[in-house]
């Protein structure tokens, strides 16, 4: 007990000291007074709590105990000891099953399929813990994050909830256990799980979870004759126990589900007004009255508190909200607003509710929520005549426009709980500029949902395409149960987060009225406040065969494309807002490639390779990218040059298709890259590898996302005679006084052209046109496009460096484009760039450490004539070791002119550099490799 507390729940204790209050209990002489406050405080002390069920559990398959029942195993007396133990929960059974070794190295060559059966699946595995329950609570509760995909759950030999209850991989259960938890003692907890059964197309469905294209059905999962993809899936179909489990206590009511719905005057952004809701829950068979009572808090604001007495009913839960035309006090005036990180400050307040019966606190429900307001939107745009009326979807942040460049995100292939993964993940999406992750279903983690909320980073969420989820006339009652009962789940756990900006309740599917409407009603009763889509694609059509969309479309492409398609504006994929637009063929680093695959088979390209493909045909087998690659840039003579050559590809493709959502706001909403991450290793569309490598495609990212920007378009419009330089600023502050420079250069260094613009202003949101470039004559087949950003003080804002040639791309026809398969009338050729001459630099580097963050800066020095090409500069552990990371750093992959210096620099967490013997790495196209120590 410590004076605060007193100070809280006592008057007694008011005016009271620590020492004092223990000083009077130890030797005041009152005694009924001391027993009176012991009755008042001790539903107190035994205040309510929440205790991660994490360490201690055992698995094993249910094959093996078939002779042992759940009551039984769920005893003392059970000797688990020879179970698999489980490092740390959540884990998914194919996880526990490689951290024991059974089947290792999982990721590795053809090892998920070589040393595991196939039908992990199709047998029954028990989860088991134990674990002591505190002493003093009136109420106990087992709480269930998920399960895949059905559970018998087991408490102290008693079996507290069937297979038939217990259903649905996004589903959350919380059982009360009271009278059946041994408070102070040991508890013994059995979970025996059923991996999803059902696959589409031949025994109806299930609603857990599936890879589809991203995964190779051919090796992982199943493909009939009749599917045209497959259903993708590792051999356990990720089943387990794969979210977090808990124990609440509580005395006999309970608060749970605190959400608060801001809104705001706008175009005003001041006063905000506040709604507080939560469900509270009678757990007793008896009435009960109390008072709930809340506080919300902000450092550097006064405290706003508010409360209301409520009179529950026998077992009677209920919803109690906190409406400002009630409670004055949730009109707050200037309010500390939620801003995407970009744009200002993720503030964040803090709501605590607690319910008091009597003196004591029954229970206490506690969420960080951030004051902003999600508006969406359709705009005038009629290029899509067959889609009909109604416009681009966008969204509005706080009332200002929010063009979203965004990504798709995916959780680790087995599910694998990794916090700090994801924190690095967020460091990635924020260096890059990304301002936006979208969830296809995997919705694995609260964790990193909570971190975009501290960070700034827009997310939306939604249910998984084409499989499960889409196969509506597949599902049976269950089903459809199931699908409201995880809708109420996952919005439930996503409504507080001020991160999240929408829900898409279909992908490429439209959700049959009768699904759609029971989604629109639990949206509703939930008072969902965000954007919501029914679907984020233009594939359907009503019963008149009227396309039904909602502003979004799905146009890929999902293959490799060159810059200029990006920029002509002709190609349906390259305007609007897009879901997913990307490469389904993305090419590690080769550093990353020989992690996965065998020293052996790494050339040529082989099944060893599309074994971690997609499973799309064409992307299956890397069809585009390899073409790509050969075409422009040159065959390859091992996988070292190809993958060399495949991140100068990425890299291009990457940077136009960011860059030319950033120059027309007019008809460029939303475009989100397919895909972020990769789940596993593999060469499934990605930015960011498996191994958190950044290649191409991640440092072209980062330089097309930049906020002030200054961007080339590859002549890509009209008769491309002509080529446009715009300078973009997607920042919330008109910018003034900046100065232009373009030049085009040989490979030889020779500068064949030259121009200025003095003293340009550029709107919020916005870009304007800065250059009109001709066509130069007598340039190498193959040359540079320098273009420079200054500030009236001179200073260097922003550099893009791009390599054209004097053939043009020319992907045909728009009416023939196949987005999965790159075909094109004629090709750029970049093949000079392997003829030029070597370049040789000299390197300094400097490294300062400060709060916990080590910088690594690099100077790097051309005294050669000739351009030193994309050049990499890496910190390596040790002179022949690996790339130390993650890592970020301000710009790599750079072009460094004759006679010219840059200076590139890298940051690090300074704990994940102890121990290891720094050098760099320094390499270019046209750069020999050098590895010095850093000084």
């Amino acid at each position: 007990m410590s004076s605060k507390f007193i100070h809280r729940n006592s008057s007694f204790g008011a005016h009271m000291t620590h020492v004092q209050f223990c000083r009077w209990w130890m030797c005041g002489k009152n005694t009924w007074l001391r027993i009176a406050l012991l009755v008042l405080l001790l539903p107190v002390w035994a205040a309510a709590g929440t205790t991660e069920l994490a360490t201690g559990w055992r698995m094993t398959s249910a094959r093996n105990v078939e002779e042992q029942g759940g009551e039984t195993i769920s005893r003392p007396s059970y000797d688990a000891s020879r179970w698999y133990g489980v490092a740390r929960m959540p884990a998914t059974v194919l996880q526990v099953l490689e951290d024991n070794q059974v089947y290792p190295n999982l990721y590795f060559g053809k090892n998920m399929t070589s040393n595991v059966p196939r039908d992990l699946f199709r047998q029954d595995w028990w989860y088991r813990t134990t674990f002591t329950a505190p002493a003093g609570s009136k109420m106990q509760w087992l709480n269930f994050k998920g399960v895949n995909y059905r559970a018998e759950i087991w408490l102290n030999g008693e079996r507290i909830a069937t297979n038939k209850q217990i259903v649905g991989m996004y589903n959350e259960f919380e059982l009360n256990v009271t009278g059946k938890v041994k408070p102070g003692e040991e508890n013994v907890l059995a979970v025996k799980v059923t991996p999803e059964q059902a696959l589409q197309d031949v025994d109806g469905v299930e609603l857990a979870d599936s890879w589809f294209d991203w995964i190779n059905s051919k090796y992982l999962g199943i493909r009939l004759i009749e599917q045209q993809i497959g259903i993708s899936y590792p051999p356990d179909r990720n089943a387990g126990v794969w979210k977090k489990v808990f124990l609440r206590t509580s005395d006999a009511v309970t608060v749970r589900n605190p959400y608060v719905v801001t809104d705001l005057p706008l175009p005003a952004k001041d006063p905000a007004t506040l709604t507080v809701y939560c469900d509270v829950k009678n757990g007793a068979a008896a009435p009960v009255s109390g008072t709930l009572m809340g506080e919300i808090t902000r450092e550097g604001k006064a405290p706003i508190r508010f409360e209301q007495p409520v009179a529950l009913a026998a077992n009677e839960t209920r919803e109690v909200a906190f409406s400002a035309g009630s409670y004055q006090q949730l009109v707050v005036k200037d309010p500390d607003l939620w801003w995407p990180y970009q744009w200002g400050a993720p503030n964040l307040y803090q709501l605590k509710l607690e319910f008091k019966i009597g003196g004591g606190i029954s229970d206490t429900a506690t969420t960080q929520f951030g004051i902003r307001k999600i508006t969406q939107h359709r705009d005038t745009d009629t290029q899509f005549p067959e889609l009909g009326g109604g416009g681009n979807f966008y969204f509005q942040v706080n009332g200002v426009d929010f063009l979203a460049r965004g990504a798709d995100y995916a959780p680790d292939f087995l599910f694998r709980y990794d916090e700090g993964r994801e924190e690095s993940i967020l460091r990635y999406v924020k260096d890059m500029g990304l301002n936006l992750l979208r969830w296809e279903s995997k919705i694995s983690s609260e964790h990193i949902i909570e971190l975009a909320d501290r960070e700034g980073v827009p997310v939306m969420l939604g249910w998984m395409c084409c499989n499960q989820w889409e196969k509506w006339d597949q599902w049976d009652a269950e089903d459809h149960r199931v699908a409201r009962e995880s809708l109420r789940s996952q919005i439930r756990m996503l409504r507080a987060h001020p991160s999240v900006f929408m829900w898409a309740s279909g992908s490429d599917g439209l959700p049959p009225t009768q699904v759609r409407n029971d989604y629109h009603q639990i949206l509703r009763d939930l008072h969902w406040q965000n954007a919501v889509v029914d679907t984020v694609s233009s594939f359907n059509k009503d019963a008149s065969g009227k396309t039904v969309w909602d502003g979004i479309r799905m146009q890929g492409p999902y293959s490799w494309r060159p810059p200029a398609y990006w920029f002509s504006g002709k190609y349906s994929g390259t305007i609007g807002s897009c879901a997913e637009q990307g490469d389904n063929e993305s090419i590690p680093p080769y550093e990353s490639l020989k992690k996965f695959i065998p020293q052996e088979k790494l050339w040529p390209i082989n099944d060893w390779w599309y074994y971690h493909a997609g499973t799309t045909d064409g992307n299956n087998t890397l069809s585009t990218i390899t073409k790509a690659v050969d075409i422009r840039y040159g065959t390859s003579s091992s996988a070292e040059e190809f993958a060399e050559k495949a991140q100068i590809a990425h890299y291009e493709n990457t940077r136009a298709h960011f860059e030319t959502y950033a120059s027309r706001w007019q008809d460029h909403k939303m475009t989100l890259y397919w895909m972020l991450n990769s789940q596993w290793p593999n060469f499934f569309g990605h930015i960011i590898d498996y191994y958190l490598k950044p290649g191409g495609a991640y440092y072209g990212a980062k330089k097309g996302l930049r906020p002030l920007n200054i961007v080339f378009d590859y002549y890509a419009t009209g008769d491309r005679s002509q080529a446009y330089v715009r300078v973009t600023n997607q920042t919330l502050a008109t910018v003034n006084n900046l100065n232009a420079v373009v030049s085009i250069v040989n490979l030889d260094g020779t500068v064949k052209y030259s121009d200025s613009r003095p003293r340009l202003q550029v709107a919020p949101n916005s870009a304007v046109l800065a250059f009109t470039l001709p066509r130069v004559k007598d340039v190498s087949s193959a040359y540079f496009v320098r273009c420079q950003l200054k500030g009236g003080d001179g200073k260097l804002i922003a550099e893009n460096v791009y390599w054209q040639s004097t053939t043009d791309d020319d992907l045909g026809a728009p009416e023939n484009e196949n987005a999965f398969i790159l075909t094109q009338n004629s090709w750029a050729d970049m093949t000079a760039l392997n003829q030029m001459a070597p370049a040789t630099l000299s390197a300094t580097s400097h490294v300062g450490e400060a709060e916990g963050w080590t910088t690594v800066s690099v100077t790097l020095a051309n005294k050669a004539k000739a351009p030193a090409f994309f050049v990499r500069a890496e910190v390596v552990n040790g002179k022949d070791g690996d790339e130390v990371l993650p890592v970020t750093w301000d710009d790599n992959y750079a072009t460094i002119f004759g006679g010219e210096t840059i200076t590139l620099q890298a940051r690090y967490q300074t704990a994940a550099l102890a121990g290891k013997a720094l050098h760099l790495r320094l390499q270019g196209h046209n750069v020999q490799r050098q590895v010095i120590a850093l000084q």
